[in-house]
């Protein structure tokens, strides 16, 4: 600990230790992006959870389906908003991750999806997706194209 510690000491300057911080940010909000990739499969997995009870109970008690058909029923409509909930967790992840990745304020998120700033509101770095669900697919094509666009850029810097 001690030779890292002397050897930090000797090279100490400003710009090391801003870019020592900028990796550590970096390297947490990797960590998070990791951690928050699993949230739509739990988000699918809950929301099917709900819908297969919730059609059981209905199909038995008010329409009185047998338990076999009840069950049958339910585990169509829980598959159904599995799928439903999974993509749109998928979809709250990818436009996020995108707006992490580049750092995008409301104004440059606007301007590459042709919407109001108001309706992309940053809190503590984060952005809050109040945007309908319906829309979500055209932001998020929108910012898959603008990620496409900026890694085609960064390729020809790099020849």
């Amino acid at each position: 600990i001690k030779a890292k510690f002397t050897f930090f000491y000797k090279n100490f300057n400003y710009v090391n230790l801003m870019e020592y911080l900028k990796d550590q940010c970096n390297k947490k909000d990797d960590e998070k992006m990791k951690q928050t990739k699993y949230f739509p499969v739990i988000y699918g997995v809950i929301s099917a959870l709900i819908a297969f009870i919730a059609v059981f109970f209905i199909a038995q008690r008010t329409f009185h389906f047998s338990v076999s058909m009840a069950i049958l029923s339910a585990g169509i409509f829980a598959a159904f908003f599995y799928v439903l909930s999974y993509f749109r967790g998928h979809a709250s992840y990818e436009i996020k991750a995108i707006v992490a990745k580049y750092h995008l304020t409301d104004e440059e998120l606007a301007k590459i999806t042709g919407m109001k700033a108001s309706d992309f509101p940053i809190y503590h770095n984060k952005l809050q997706l109040i945007i309908p669900k319906r829309q979500w697919p055209k932001v998020l094509n929108a910012l898959q194209e603008y990620d496409q666009q900026h890694q085609i850029s960064n390729e020809k810097e790099r020849k």
